[in-house]
């Protein structure tokens, strides 16, 4: 379940915020859970009790009695590593947003897609101990680490070979090869294999358990070599 917390005293944006938020999450069939403040004192006071934590706060930067950046300050003092995006009419506290690690800073009015690409990279965090969310053609999916068998650039998209499929989404592999965890290897420009799944390399091929060649790049061959002989 994904926790999302929406902080803003005026009413009539704190109602679009979190409706801008709902349609994001339903859009991409995310099973979410939340929960709307109108004082942002109550809201950092909320979200600092024990409990099950909130995974992402979209909030007004200015509020009456405390700013946005007080209350990231404030959550961030007692350990709480939420995502934090900031929504603000003007850019003046945006230096200061870095210092309190907000994912973003968006400005009013805001822009759907730009909220949408804080979101799901929030949520892809959040999906990221044993794998990685993704959205293809209208769909969300789920991919665990294991089940990917190799990663290919295409233009602006990125091919997820699995066990049983292929799953294409938007995204560039330089962005993936940050997410992916060790066992992983960019072998090319436009390839990153799971070294488990690699039956053997020759110059200057990989080939796949699944019996797909993947090419090397000459410049990779011996480092691969060396990250599969010591597996």
């Amino acid at each position: 379940m994904f926790r999302v917390a929406v902080c803003d005293d005026e009413a009539t944006s704190l109602q679009l915020i979190t409706a801008l938020t709902e349609q994001v999450l339903k859009d991409a069939g995310i099973s979410y859970e939340l929960r709307s403040f109108d004082d942002i004192g109550r809201m950092a006071e909320s979200l600092s009790r024990p409990g099950r934590p909130y995974n992402v706060l979209v909030t007004d930067v200015m509020s009456a009695g405390m700013n946005g950046i007080e209350a990231a300050e404030r959550l961030r003092a007692i350990g709480e590593m939420l995502d934090i995006i900031f929504v603000s009419a003007s850019a003046e506290y945006a230096l200061d947003g870095y210092k309190v690690q907000a994912l973003r800073y968006l400005k009013k009015p805001i822009d759907i897609n730009e909220l949408r690409e804080a979101l799901m990279i929030s949520y892809r965090k959040s999906a990221q101990k044993d794998g990685i969310s993704v959205t293809s053609e209208g769909k969300f999916y789920n991919i665990t680490f294991k089940d990917i068998v190799y990663a290919e650039s295409q233009a602006r998209d990125v091919d997820f070979a699995l066990q049983d499929r292929h799953i294409v989404t938007h995204m560039k592999i330089s962005d993936l090869e940050q997410i992916l965890p060790e066992g992983f290897f960019r072998c090319h420009r436009s390839y990153i294999v799971n070294l488990e799944e690699v039956e053997n390399i020759e110059r200057y091929q990989a080939t796949m358990k699944t019996g797909d060649i993947i090419p090397i790049s000459q410049q990779l061959y011996s480092e691969l070599k060396n990250r599969l002989y010591k597996r």
